[in-house]
């Protein structure tokens, strides 16, 4: 059988290179990552991860309900009877495989980890232009109505600072130059609004008060007075500039030129109506 074929050729390649029982999943250890884990699951639930090849047994631990941790061994034909599961922990990426077919096309092709490759490189440019960004602090009211906002839509009882920075920057703040210094800027706003009776903390989390709507509404109805004043103002000192022109005018300061005049001129009132000369035969 083709399926029993290939298992036999890859299987004992990747299970050679099986993760020990603690996987880095960050920082430069988990950059370094490159192993497997190979696993059979039955019902829905985890029965077998094969640490060694053997004689064309797959030796392994077996799931005791709490962990891996009786020594087992199956052949290659009791991988039909479950559901196989390999993992590449490529880096800090992680590759899933249900089959030694999908597995054997990506061995040889490498196609999944050149796209991985690629996004590895997009988003390194991306955080690149990132970090020359200036991570801006909301103001005190933005920052409120962010929180509340995002309260009602996710119907959660409140948000942690590094959840919210999340929300605000995306993930790329972790890696920003600034990025400790914009969690305290934070941190000392959400204390701010806290103490002002907006926000209330419990534990690590900050959760938006009912007092916060009415923060929010009187903060919007001073703005649009001061938007309706600065409009007046313009108005007024529009009006004024036109009043002290049109007295500039008047006050014969500034001429204006004649658009058009009605007055009769001089020559109208000599001119004279000629009499007609009979001439004599």
């Amino acid at each position: 059988m083709l399926k029993n074929l290939v298992s036999k050729w890859l299987l004992p390649k990747v299970i050679s290179r099986s993760c020990e029982s603690r996987i880095p999943r960050s920082g430069e250890e988990g950059e370094k990552v490159n192993c497997f884990v190979v696993a059979l699951d039955r019902d829905d639930r985890p029965f077998f991860v094969a640490t060694g090849f053997e004689k064309g047994l797959l030796t392994g631990l077996r799931w005791n309900g709490e962990q891996y941790a009786e020594e087992h061994s199956i052949s290659i034909d009791d991988l039909n009877d479950g559901n196989l599961r390999i993992t590449h922990y490529y880096g800090l990426s992680e590759v899933v495989y249900s089959s030694v077919y999908g597995l054997a096309w990506n061995y040889l092709s490498k196609v999944v980890y050149l796209r991985i490759h690629l996004y590895r490189y997009i988003s390194s440019a991306h955080q690149f232009f990132f970090n020359k960004k200036k991570l801006v602090t909301k103001k005190r009211m933005e920052l409120i109505q962010f929180m509340m906002n995002d309260q009602l839509d996710r119907e959660h009882n409140g948000i942690g600072v590094i959840d919210l920075m999340t929300k605000l920057y995306s993930i790329k703040w972790v890696l920003h130059p600034s990025a400790d210094e914009q969690q305290n800027r934070l941190e000392l706003y959400l204390d701010s609004l806290v103490e002002s009776g907006d926000l209330r903390k419990v534990n690590t989390e900050y959760v938006v008060t009912g007092k916060a709507i009415s923060t929010i509404e009187k903060y919007e109805e001073e703005e649009r007075r001061h938007t309706e004043a600065v409009k007046l103002q313009k108005k007024m000192v529009s009006l004024t500039i036109l009043i002290a022109f049109v007295a500039i005018v008047q006050s014969g300061i500034i001429k204006l030129p004649v658009l058009l005049d009605l007055a009769p001129t001089s020559d109208s009132h000599n001119k004279q109506i000629q009499p007609t000369q009979k001439t004599r035969g």
